[in-house]
């Protein structure tokens, strides 16, 4: 009976680090597939914030940023400046910038938080935060690289609109390589740590066995 008691009172067994990595990849799979298909509408507000950058710095040079027609997660980025094509064609130029190129990191936070054993409201908070913070890091992103590509793919004519709007080029090779390498991964890790410093406060206490 005594013993049956004192098993009763055992804490149930903790999630260990590498169960909390397995069942993270498999969350983040699902993720990944809930955010991709759902691109097309969730970079709506991204969009529209990169366009009222964009000509904000540009002025008349920029026309809209629009969705491609044939992928609309994919954004087009329409000037007023003139290019000559390889064809001998003179038009207004227009690019594409894929916005999700700098969102990857929503899925991988989905992924983290939903394997924890938070409530389910707090993960609902953590994720929301991480929402937020994943659109403004796609917007930095499709706003620096639409700027880099003007200054650098497409030609003095291009270039010169984009430093004759007082833009600095190093800023611009600097903040491209930000939004690109460094803020998409890391910018949702930081919010999952913010969100989960008990767990991860337990884990280091538990240790690798």
């Amino acid at each position: 009976m005594a013993e049956e008691h004192r098993r009763g009172d055992e804490e149930p067994p903790v999630m260990r680090i590498g169960e909390l990595l397995i069942l993270a990849g498999l969350w983040m799979t699902f993720g990944f597939m809930a955010w991709y298909y759902a691109s097309a509408w969730h970079g709506v507000p991204v969009r529209e914030t990169s366009e009222w950058l964009l000509r904000t710095t540009l002025g008349d040079a920029l026309v809209a940023v629009v969705p491609n027609p044939d992928q609309a997660y994919v954004f087009l980025v329409q000037t007023r400046i003139p290019f000559t094509f390889p064809d001998g064609s003179r038009e207004a130029l227009g690019f594409l910038v894929n916005p999700l190129v700098f969102g990857y990191g929503l899925p991988l936070l989905f992924g983290l938080t939903m394997a924890t054993e938070l409530p389910l409201r707090s993960k609902l908070l953590i994720l929301g935060a991480g929402y937020g913070v994943t659109l403004a890091v796609q917007t930095w992103g499709v706003y620096w690289e639409s700027l880099k590509t003007l200054l650098y793919d497409f030609g003095p004519e291009a270039r010169t609109v984009v430093l004759d709007a007082g833009v600095n080029e190093n800023l611009v090779a600097l903040c491209y390589q930000l939004g690109v390498l460094i803020l998409p991964p890391l910018a949702p890790v930081i919010v999952w740590v913010i969100g989960n410093r008990a767990e991860l406060q337990r884990f280091i206490e538990q240790g690798p066995d």
